[in-house]
Parts: C-alpha cells; structure tokens; sequence
C-alpha cells in the first residue's frame, strides 16, 4: 500500500464522525479518508488506521462495505459524560450515542471504546473506572442487541477497547488496568494494546488519536 492510497478516499469503507458537543444532528457517512472523521479536517481517529488494515484481514466481511459510526468528544469521564445514569445533563453524551446505534438500523457488528485519559486522575474516576467501564458496556450492548436481530443475547456483541497509550504509564496505570481486567471477564472483548512494551516498541510517549 502506498501513501498516495493511504491518502485517497477509501474504495468500500465509509465513515461518519458524530460531535455531540457541537450538534446532537446525527453525521452523514462518507467515503473513509485521512480528513474524514477526525477531531478536526487535519486530524484523524483510530478509524483510519482500522480500515486499511482490517481489508487485509481473513474476515467474512473481507471486500464487503463497511460502514464505520464514530461519535467522540475529547477531554470526557465515562461516569459524568457517557454512562445513562446522566443522560438528562447537559454535558452527557449518552441520547446522542443511542441515537446513532438507532441510525445504523441494526447493522452493527461491534463496539469499539477509546476513552479514559481524563479518568486517569481524580481518585474516584480511578477507582470505579471498571465498574463503570462494565455497567457503560452492558448498556450500550442493550441498545444494539435492541436494533438488531443477529445476535443471540446482548453479552454475544463483540467489543473492542483500545488501550490508553504508553504516556499514562508516567501518570497512572489504574485506568489501563482496569481495561485490561474488563476484557480478561469477558469473553466477547478484546484488548487494543497501545499502551504496553517498551518506548521503543511504542516508538513515542505520545500517540494521540483525534
């Protein structure tokens, strides 16, 4: 693959990107490129990455369109902006989330989650990120398993956590292992590792998803 492809739109996988601070309106999808679905139009999420590489896969989705539903905000606690316990605050982004499952119309496979810098400091955010993270997953797998008619129960919906990356190591590790320890209870998750081995495996402190 080369960088002129990497830049290019992508030929069967689409994206929408979702910022419920800005506009609880629901994104149009659009063909995935590395402008498309970022924090901003110079940015970009784990999705692109994720599309370039699952194509090559032995998937039985290989060479089907995919269609990828982002909806982020930076700088969010799972417990005050995500989890349905607030939904009716202002600065919860729940309803939006719900919204955008209820979009795809039960066509979703999986549930990525990527979140938790921000939970790594005050004490309490720490110490009820895994019963948090758990009772958050269980909700939103509800939800899709109320779409969708392909999966057996709500425990059977795929979800992946994308670990924070090698950075919190300096800060704390409560958040990463909290991760670590939802995914090792549940066998229908799995474990992004971004936040293991060593610099040079890492290649920098500092990888940032937008």
């Amino acid at each position: 693959m080369t960088t002129e492809d990497m830049l290019n739109d992508h030929d069967i996988i689409t994206c929408s990107h979702t910022k419920p601070h800005v506009t609880n309106v629901l994104d149009c999808e659009r063909p995935l490129s590395s402008i498309a679905c970022g924090g901003d139009y110079d940015q970009y999420g784990p999705e692109f990455m994720f599309a370039h590489a699952f194509e090559n896969l032995d998937s039985p989705l290989k060479s089907q369109k995919v269609g990828i539903t982002k909806v982020s905000v930076g700088g969010t606690e799972i417990y005050k902006n995500w989890m349905k316990d607030n939904k009716n605050n202002d600065d919860n982004y729940w309803n939006t989330l719900v919204d955008a499952i209820k979009g795809t119309q039960g066509t979703l496979e999986a549930f990525v989650w990527f979140q938790g810098e921000n939970d790594s400091f005050a004490d309490w955010n720490k110490e009820n990120y895994l019963n948090n993270l758990t009772q958050f997953v269980a909700d939103v797998r509800q939800e899709i398993y109320g779409t969708s008619s392909k999966f057996s129960s709500p425990s059977d919906i795929p979800v992946i956590i994308i670990e924070l990356g090698y950075w919190i190591q300096g800060v704390d590790m409560a958040v990463i292992e909290a991760q670590r320890a939802f995914v090792a209870n549940d066998s229908k998750a799995e474990l992004v590792n971004s936040g293991t081995g060593t610099m040079d495996e890492n290649l920098t402190a500092f990888y940032h998803y937008d």
